[in-house]
């Protein structure tokens, strides 16, 4: 019994020789600190994401509002783009008809000699 004894106070049984005194006390109360420290950050984290949740649902009708009138908008813009081509197409082929019909005419006023045509210089000069 009494080796039983001197074995619970040597410190070389427990590991305590190198160990200063209150040094686990210090660790168990850091511990106790980071594990409060990082229970206060997740409080936080989950505040901030449920506000945010709510801000997305919130925002989610005016954001397809938006995205509808944007979508109308192009729409209406494509089909204005389409009637503008057609316009462009037509008046392309009046033009070239309008173009046809005075080359023919002034053909034909050359050769009933009411026209005459200036003809081109071949040095350039006007």
């Amino acid at each position: 019994m009494e080796v039983e004894e001197e074995e619970r106070r040597s410190p070389h049984n427990r590991g305590e020789a190198c160990v200063p005194e209150g040094f686990f006390d210090r660790v168990t109360q850091g511990l106790r600190n980071d594990l409060e420290h990082e229970r206060n950050r997740r409080l936080q984290m989950a505040d901030t994401v449920l506000k945010h949740r709510a801000e997305f649902f919130f925002a989610q009708p005016e954001n397809e509002r938006a995205l509808t009138s944007l979508r109308d908008e192009l729409r209406v813009a494509r089909g204005i783009v389409d009637r503008s081509r057609a316009d462009i197409t037509a008046l392309q082929t009046l033009v070239d008809s309008h173009h046809r019909e005075h080359k023919a005419l002034c053909e034909m006023l050359e050769r009933k000699g009411v026209l005459h045509r200036k003809k081109q210089r071949t040095d350039g000069t006007a």
